[in-house]
């Protein structure tokens, strides 16, 4: 068994990145197989459930791997201390050897926005709306979000301090990842997959395929440039 992990934050087009992959059919299904508050739902889908409602551990690993035995995994900041404690635990150099001894070989793609204001707006829109992706994961009455720069800062700061923290565990666990920003992948998604594919040594094949849509749109570019404009003012 080998595998990848997509190294993220919220709303750096991570799920755009996995569907991509994950049409090539050479990939495996890379999900949030490891977030804790979905996986009695992930367990009952691929019915491995006990009676008692719980799953076992070795049957949840080989039902998250694809079957030609490679494993994809999304993975935001704060879902990677929840994994290396459900694995045994290990001191942050040693956590990379941790996951290796549990999902073999892996390789390791750093998702990230390098616009981190519209980032934090997107983050912003998504969690009062209630809607993450358009056509899939849409709330049944979205809120109407509305300009909010104490959100917006909120959200900002933790996506700078998640990708940081990223960062830091690289450099501790000798790893270089492969860097992807989103504005690359919005531009160019299916070539951007493909140069994925092909650091992972799998195959690329031609129809690769995502059905996300964009959610950015003239609002979010208004507030982005209000944003700004009021960070200036109050840092001259």
């Amino acid at each position: 068994m080998s595998g990848y992990i997509i190294c993220a934050t919220p709303r750096s087009g991570s799920t755009l990145l996995c569907h991509l992959l994950q049409s090539s059919g050479v990939a495996g299904h890379p999900e949030s197989w490891f977030r804790h508050p979905n996986r009695a739902d992930w367990a009952k889908g691929w019915e491995i459930t006990r009676a008692d409602g719980g799953y076992d551990w070795p049957d949840y690993l080989t039902a998250a791997t694809g079957p030609n035995g490679v494993s994809g995994l999304r993975l935001m900041w704060n879902m990677l201390g929840e994994l290396v404690a459900d694995l045994g635990g290990a001191p942050l150099p040693g956590q990379a050897a941790l996951l290796a001894t549990t999902f073999g070989p892996l390789h390791y793609i750093h998702l990230s926005r390098q616009d981190r204001v519209a980032q934090a707006i997107s983050r912003h829109k998504a969690e009062v709306s209630g809607t993450w992706h358009l056509g899939f994961e849409e709330a049944m009455l979205p809120a109407r979000p509305t300009y909010d720069v104490a959100a917006i800062t909120k959200w900002l700061t933790e996506a700078q301090a998640d990708d940081a923290a990223w960062q830091h565990w690289f450099t501790a666990n000798r790893i270089t990842p492969l860097p992807v920003y989103y504005e690359d992948l919005a531009a160019d998604p299916v070539a951007t997959a493909k140069a994925v594919l092909t650091y992972m040594n799998l195959p690329v094949l031609p129809n690769l395929y995502a059905g996300n849509v964009k959610m950015a749109d003239t609002v979010s570019a208004d507030w982005a440039t209000r944003f700004r404009h009021e960070a200036r003012l109050a840092n001259p």
